[in-house]
């Protein structure tokens, strides 16, 4: 009789537990699998935000080394990259922005949260695009789809495009929906500015319809959102993101950390370099006068991009630098297949102290590292050069707290300047004071960014910042450049140009605009070898998706010109 009351005490115990931990169980959410009704939308955005920018900082990586405006060491197009160098973007698209957005959307509608919804297709809108930009047909409308379809088959990119400028449509009607609750806790582009994000949907669509115009009768959309002008025309629109000091985690500009006690990081162009430094002035590196007289001539932006190690090349010899001391300036000592175009393009050194890499060039790198140049205080927060010298170290300049331009106001001035020209639309101003515009706005962010971000440095002389008469014949130069080019094709070669110079620190939308005008048209050619093969006009699908995806097409072939589908240029126009 004891043992049935044994039993049945512990029966009672056992039943208790089991219903208390049923009870428990309902109130347990793993942390790492939140549900729908528990899930944070503003998380769910930080996290996007976050994906995109790196997404970004990865698609301008690979365009500014096609575009020259960062080098690339080649030496030949088939094998200058490799597909598993796209690894990282691919995933950071799928798994960073794609799949948290598509989570996150339903649910922001469901707590009419539209603006998050708004921006998180306006992130995967820009991001599509660019995939499309860089890679050709992708998967969309398969894709993200979980164990429904682990091995989603690509879209045409024309397809794609379409469903970008349908994201950005729905975009912008979620986000000026009046029933809107509360903007996001944390906007890590726009501080909640819901106006600033309608007009960010805006002017991409400007930016896509742009890129296809020479497939896609798009004048009157263009037309339509010139005039309306909702784009985005002033700075405090700029769409950029900023960096900061902090070490850890490291949240500075990932250019930044070239600056260690090792010696600098990495080379720049020299063709870049030579467009900012010598291009416009005969051949004489210009913009570089003493620190007691002011100087007049150059480009106003030199000293901001740039930071010289070195001011001279006494340091040169067959060891620190080989290339130099065979070429000394001298085209008849250049090799005999050497592309010169202009003659007056750099080899191996543009003067003064101004030294990167040529196109393609791939040879082994000599202990240059302590006096090669080295990225300035814009975008980057490196150092202002004053003609100081010296290698660059950990913490020297402001630090790292600068931005990533993604698409800045005076992008939209060159956008519309090549829309007057290539499509003949109507706007309140010419194409040249479109440009114009362009470069001052250009050149006034670039000047102004020491105080923008706070950096103090007493030993800057007065004399080596940028001056008002130095601004205002570098934009007469730029302005008689534009009066002398005769031709349609000439004036937007000068456009596509200042764009270049003035996109420093984002490189999608040069290599964009260089397959899709053909310019800047004196692009320095491939220097590492006489036969570089076919420009890169796509890149290689990443080895993630065409090991792992059975529907994925065939891995592109290195030695064809797998043009994006608004690419319609012939295979040699650009080398």
């Amino acid at each position: 009789m004891k043992y049935k009351k044994i039993v049945f005490g512990l029966l009672l115990v056992a039943a208790s537990f089991t219903a208390c931990t049923k009870k428990l169980d309902s109130l347990l959410e793993n942390p790492n699998y939140p549900s729908m009704s528990t899930a944070d939308v503003d998380l769910y955005l930080n996290t996007i935000q976050i994906n995109f920018n790196s997404f970004q900082n990865a698609a301008s990586s690979n365009g500014a080394g096609m575009s020259r405006q960062s080098y690339w060491g080649g030496p030949k197009y088939s094998n200058g990259t490799r597909p598993a160098g796209f690894d990282g973007i691919w995933t950071t698209a799928y798994t960073g922005i794609f799949a948290n957005a598509d989570a996150m959307i339903p649910l922001a509608i469901s707590q009419k949260k539209y603006v998050q919804s708004g921006i998180a297709r306006i992130l995967k809108a820009y991001t599509l695009g660019t995939l499309v930009d860089q890679f050709g047909d992708v998967p969309y409308s398969q894709a993200v789809k979980g164990t429904g379809n682990e091995t989603p088959a690509v879209d045409k990119g024309a397809a794609v495009y379409a469903a970008v400028i349908s994201l950005l449509d729905s975009a912008i009607a979620e986000i000026k929906n009046p029933a809107a609750a509360a903007a996001p806790k944390v906007d890590l582009y726009y501080g909640g500015s819901k106006e600033n994000w309608v007009t960010l949907a805006k002017t991409l669509k400007l930016k896509f319809y742009m890129q296809e115009r020479l497939v896609v009768s798009v004048k009157d959309k263009v037309q339509a959102l010139i005039t309306e002008n909702d784009l985005i025309n002033t700075d405090a629109q700029s769409f950029r993101f900023k960096y900061s000091k902090i070490l850890s985690p490291d949240s500075r500009h990932p250019w930044y950390g070239g600056y260690n006690d090792n010696g600098g990081g990495g080379y720049l162009s020299n063709y870049f370099l030579w467009k900012l430094a010598v291009e416009k002035y005969n051949g004489n590196v210009a913009g570089l006068g003493t620190q007691t007289v002011a100087t007049t001539t150059g480009d106003p932006r030199l000293r901001y991009y740039f930071y010289r190690q070195a001011l001279n090349f006494a340091w040169a010899n067959s060891e620190t630098e080989p290339c130099y001391l065979n070429s000394q300036f001298v085209s008849a000592t250049y090799p005999a297949w050497f592309p010169k175009v202009p003659e007056e393009t750099p080899f191996c050194a543009v003067g003064k102290g101004y030294i990167g890499r040529d196109h393609g060039d791939n040879s082994g790198g000599p202990p240059d590292g302590s006096y090669v140049s080295q990225v300035g205080i814009y975008p980057a927060a490196g150092e202002f050069d004053y003609s100081q010298g010296g290698k660059v170290s950990f913490g020297m300049g402001a630090g790292g707290n600068g931005i990533n331009p993604i698409w800045m106001s005076f992008f939209t001035s060159f956008l519309k300047a090549e829309a007057i020209e290539a499509l003949g639309v109507t706007a309140p101003k010419t194409s040249a004071d479109y440009l114009l515009e362009g470069v001052s706005g250009s050149i006034t962010k670039v000047t102004g960014f020491i105080s923008e971000i706070g950096y103090v440095n007493t030993k800057i002389p007065a004399a080596t910042l940028a001056n008002d008469a130095q601004i205002a014949n570098y934009k007469t130069l730029v302005s008689d450049l534009y009066s002398a080019a005769s031709t349609t094709s000439a004036k937007i070669d000068l456009i596509m140009s200042e764009y270049m110079i003035a996109a420093w620190g984002n490189g999608v939308e040069p290599y964009n605009n260089l397959r899709r005008t053909g310019s800047p048209k004196n692009v320095q050619l491939v220097v590492g070898v006489q036969s570089p093969g076919l420009f890169t006009r796509s890149f290689y699908y990443p080895s993630v998706f065409v090991n792992r995806n059975s529907n994925a097409p065939a891995q592109k072939s290195g030695t064809a010109a797998n043009k994006v589908f608004w690419d319609n240029n012939p295979d040699n126009f650009i080398k």
